[in-house]
């Protein structure tokens, strides 16, 4: 009886132990996704996991989306389709990269715009005596500003042409790997 129990106790613990490496393995897979990134310079410019969106327009004109399922070395795979990355003339990258100095420059300009236009309605509300309404030169000042902030934040192509730069399949023990 007291080797049954012996024995018992070994197999619990066994049990036990090959639970913890299971879990240990799973996660590993969880992490280990490869992820796709464009590359300009060194710096990463859009980045695309396993499960995402992509749109992709080809260098024959045909525009190809769909999710991703696998990224390989040379190739994207979504779901029914496979996309070569030579065959790649622009991706759509909205919301997938990172603002750059045209989009902080026309937000600027924006809040500078509607920001000189309530400091100038204060102002003659408050301290200039005998003068009443909106000054035609600060609206049209004002208007401009929004304007040209506008059109440098909101006028850019969702799309990114390939040309320039590096399209990489990365791994976890990558430099450019991020985890989210």
């Amino acid at each position: 009886m007291i080797l049954f129990k012996g024995w018992f106790y070994v197999l619990a613990t066994m049990k036990q132990l090959m639970l913890i490496l299971l879990l240990v393995c799973v996660v590993h897979l969880v992490h280990a996704q490869p992820q796709l990134v464009l590359l300009k310079r060194g710096d990463v410019v859009a980045r695309f996991q396993v499960g995402d969106q992509v749109k992709c327009k080809l260098r024959n004109n045909k525009v190809k989306a769909g999710m991703a399922i696998r990224f390989t070395d040379v190739s994207i795979l979504l779901r029914g389709d496979t996309i070569p990355f030579a065959a790649i003339d622009k991706f759509y990258v909205k919301n997938k990269r990172k603002p750059d100095l045209r989009y902080k420059f026309g937000t600027i300009l924006m809040i500078g715009g509607v920001g000189y236009f309530a400091i100038d309605q204060v102002n003659t509300l408050f301290f200039v005596e005998g003068q009443q309404g909106i000054d035609a030169e600060v609206s049209i000042t004002s208007a401009s500003m929004v304007t040209a902030g506008a059109a440098l934040r909101f006028l850019r192509s969702p799309y990114l042409k390939t040309r320039g730069l590096s399209i990489r399949t990365i791994y976890p023990d990558s430099r450019y790997y991020r985890y989210e």
